[in-house]
């Protein structure tokens, strides 16, 4: 094993302290390759894998210049600027970032000029603002406030009262190629150039003299603690200070002679970005991180230090990098594993643990060194899905080959033609007989006693023939876990516990007894059960659980579960599901740890062990890149959530930049409003609630979610607020909030109301008007036809003309009318016909004599 393989695993095994250090800084203590390394490139959203600058905004923003446009970072996504974003750059080749204390964000780009961000818009200064460079490389700001520009071939310019003023060779500028600029603490402009360095001092341009950077292209400036300038060039470091010059290169230990960019940390620490990785200079000291310890990129063109202390790195071809103090370490192959995909880790009696990978490589880890098994050509290439040393100090490994042995020098293999009952091995465990018990993928259980194997299956009791986990008990319980459920296995055979029971899922993954002998039982999908006096209490992701498939289950000596998965690393305080048990609660609190706590993958593997707690109380676990070592006592230090603020709104879809004061036209119904605090250690462990006062009746708990939604809002004015916090800590004190009016459509405004009542009114009263009028009309015209029809009665009552012998009756206009009709129409009565006796006798006498003979009652 290569020596420098051998040192960084030592440094990772023998850490003291995993997490974050009381200071907003790095631990100057640490070796580089000891941070969390977190990198983000295109696949994360990064406009482009090359950087070439970075800067913090007041704000807390983290801004990104790369070769294909501007990015803005909050911690969880980037917001990418450039000439295909709505807000256009002329360029988006971007070189330069730096904050004016005004608040405004200078960036040079090459070939777009110089352009100011402020307000959430752009202004780009080119030739017609008197700024001829198009390619500014460098910027700073004076004392007295005034700008700073350099550019690529075209000298150095001041910006001041909106006004350029031009420095060239022809004052006495070294180069009219610039490519850093540094203001010190006695108020000198240092001008890096490509021939040389220049110094402008009270209005006055001098060139530094030292011998030793003369004609030296100069590419980064900074002045540490001591007053003392260093100047990065092509052909080393340099240090300028009277009496006491000095020259870094490679032979020094610098990863690199060509230097890129400086920054002086926090603590005093000197940063260098080679072209071969990142070096630190602490106390005299170099110290070089680089692509083996797990830089996506050794060329380091940008670097920054923001607020919590983090360091950041643009590189040319890996994107975005992030130094920062983690709680979890990870070893690799960059540290001297095998392979990264380790499957299954396991304590070695002789001290440190035992590892196998998904490629059939067993070794011990101890010391800091690993120490890998003889080669077995049968378990090369397999998959190690168990590991277990027994009291003898064989080693057992359970495979998809087989069971293997490896004792005195010497492998021995089982297989199902010896015996095995199948030939894939996820569990293996010694009771305290001595006798071996091996899980097998289908084949149910089997015991290894005397060289002879016994086999247990469902036809003996077993829920399944799947086995994942084995645990025996204090009282010598023998517990299986099973993809049918879990099984207790005593004097009197298997004993069967399952969802009917309580159990969160029937698919058991991993098993735990605790010091009260409170079992408990890992599942897959089911989340997190309990079991204790037969009584099962089950936890999911509803009751506050991480996540519900629990590959591991490994108790810290605080008392708190650390269960893994395949999104991570969580914790839970075993009191807490104590009282959730006895129902004095009713969520609990899942501690989450991942990618930017320091482990390269969240993906954990489940093989058996999944975890390990070692001697010296640091928890161990196997994912798909590298082996997860953690210290719990340094993972419950409390943090505070920076305040929230309002990124941006969308309206029906349209972006809109944030304000403190939004009003929706009538029939804009979709409301979306993002927001974010930022911080940077662990902003996927920041949580949000929010509240629409005037419409939401209670605060919402967004969990990590970052925007809030809200459709058809009833016409009115609301206040949206929203407050952060982390995990363990409380909300955060200040609050974001934003003023939001809806205004109503037009039919429902008041004074279409008011309009609308009055003319109702003015309808009613016109209608009524009408009708009277139409009442008064008819009463009227029935006047006149009651007075016409007096009228009529009347004529009756005079000289009527009648027919002397038919007796019809002349009417007014001459007509002769029968009496009848004339009688009908000139008064209210009508006729009935019959005849009286005289005219029976004179018309039908016969008629006339019958009756007089007829009896009075008959007639």
């Amino acid at each position: 094993m290569k020596r420098a393989a051998v040192r960084s695993i030592l440094l990772v095994l023998g850490l003291g302290r995993f997490g974050p250090s009381d200071a907003a800084a790095l631990d100057p203590k640490k070796a580089l390759w000891e941070y969390s390394l977190t990198a983000w490139q295109v696949e994360e959203g990064l406009p482009h894998d090359a950087v070439q600058a970075l800067g913090q905004t007041r704000d807390g923003y983290l801004w990104i210049g790369t070769v294909e446009g501007l990015a803005r970072f909050d911690g969880v996504g980037f917001t990418v600027f450039g000439r295909a974003s709505e807000q256009a750059l002329a360029s988006g080749d971007i070189q330069a970032l730096f904050e004016s204390r005004d608040g405004s964000l200078w960036i040079g780009t090459y070939g777009g000029g110089l352009v100011r961000y402020r307000d959430g818009s752009f202004r780009a200064y080119g030739p017609k603002d008197g700024l001829t460079g198009l390619s500014v490389t460098a910027l700073a700001e004076d004392a007295e406030g005034q700008l700073w520009v350099g550019t690529d071939g075209d000298g150095l310019f001041r910006f001041r009262a909106e006004t350029f003023t031009r420095h060239t060779v022809r004052e006495g500028l070294a180069s009219d190629s610039v490519g850093a600029l540094f203001v010190d603490h006695a108020g000198n402009l240092w001008i890096g150039t490509a021939s040389g360095l220049n110094r402008l001092s009270q209005g006055r341009l001098s060139v530094e003299a030292a011998s030793e950077l003369a004609g030296e292209a100069i590419t980064a400036l900074a002045e540490d603690r001591e007053r003392r300038l260093w100047v990065g060039t092509h052909n080393g470091l340099f240090r300028l200070q009277a009496g006491e010059p000095a020259h870094y290169t490679r032979a020094s230990g610098l990863c690199h002679d060509s230097v890129r960019t400086l920054r002086l940390g926090s603590q005093g620490r000197l940063w260098i970005g080679t072209d071969a990785g990142l070096n630190r200079l602490n106390e005299g000291s170099l110290s070089c991180l680089s692509s083996r310890e797990g830089l996506s990129d050794e060329k380091i063109t940008a670097i920054l230090e923001d607020r919590e202390g983090s360091i950041w790195l643009g590189t040319l071809a890996g994107g975005l990098s992030q130094l920062k103090e983690g709680p979890i370490a990870s070893v690799t192959t960059l540290h001297g594993l095998p392979s990264d995909n380790v499957e299954s880790v396991s304590a070695a009696r002789q001290g440190g643990l035992w590892i196998g990978t998904n490629q059939g490589e067993v070794g011990r880890l101890v010391d800091g060194a690993y120490l890998p098994l003889p080669p077995n050509a049968t378990l090369h290439g397999t998959i190690v899905r168990s590991l277990h040393e027994d009291r003898g100090g064989r080693v057992w490994i359970g495979t998809e080959a087989g069971l293997f042995c490896f004792a005195a020098g010497r492998w021995t293999r089982h297989t199902v033609g010896q015996g095995l009952p199948h030939g894939i091995v996820r569990s293996i465990l010694e009771d305290r007989q001595g006798r071996l018990w091996i899980g097998t993928e289908s084949g149910g259980l089997a015991c290894l006693e005397g060289g002879r194997f016994t086999t247990l299956t469902t036809r003996d009791g077993l829920p399944s023939n799947q086995i994942r986990a084995l645990l025996q008990d204090r009282a010598g319980t023998l517990w299986v876990s099973t993809y049918g459920g879990l099984a207790a296995l005593g004097d009197r055979g298997f004993r069967t516990y399952t969802v009917d029971q309580g159990l969160g899922s029937n698919l058991v993954r991993s098993l735990h007894e605790d010091p009260d002998g409170v079992l408990w039982i890992g599942t897959y999908g089911g989340g997190l059960s309990r079991l204790e006096h037969g009584r099962i209490t089950s936890y999911t992701t509803r009751d506050g659980l991480y996540n519900d498939v629990v590959y591991a289950i490994v108790e810290d000596d605080r008392g708190r579960l650390w269960m893994t998965c395949n999104r991570g690393l969580f914790s839970v305080d075993r009191r807490e599901l104590a009282d959730f048990a006895a129902g004095r609660v009713r969520r609990i609190t899942s501690l989450a740890f991942g990618r930017s706590d320091g482990m390269r993958s969240a993906d954990f593997n489940g093989g058996s062990p999944a975890g390990v707690r070692g001697s010296d109380g640091r928890l161990w676990f196997p994912t798909v890149k590298g082996l997860v070592a953690l210290d719990p006592s340094d993972t419950t230090r409390r943090w505070s959530a920076p305040p929230p603020l309002i990124e941006h709104l969308e309206v029906d879809g349209v972006r809109l930049a944030a304000r403190t004061r939004l009003v929706l036209r009538p029939g804009q119904r979709r409301l979306a409003i993002r927001y974010a605090s930022l911080g940077f250690l662990a902003p996927e462990r920041i949580f949000f609630s929010y509240k629409l006062e005037g419409f939401d009746p209670d605060w919402i708990d967004a969990g990590t979610q970052r925007t809030a939604h809200y459709t058809g809002l009833p016409a009115g004015n609301y206040r949206f607020r929203v407050r952060a916090r982390t995990e363990t800590g409380d909300w955060s004190g200040a609050e974001a909030s934003l003023e939001v009016g809806q205004r109503a459509e037009w039919y429902r405004t008041r004074t279409f109301v008011l309009l609308a009542g009055a003319a109702t009114v003015l309808l009613a009263g016109t209608g009524y008007r009408l009708r009277v009028r139409g009442l008064v009309a008819r009463e009227r015209e029935l006047s006149r036809r009651v007075e016409q029809a007096l009228a009529e009665v009347k004529v009756l009552g005079g000289l009527i003309p009648i027919c002397a012998s038919c007796k019809k009756i002349r009417d007014d206009h001459g007509f002769w009318n029968q009496l009848e009709a004339y009688i009908r129409d000139h008064s209210e009565a009508t006729f009935s016909h019959g005849i009286c006796p005289d005219c029976i006798r004179e018309l039908y006498p016969e008629v006339a004599e019958r009756l007089k003979t007829r009896a009075p009652s008959d007639q």
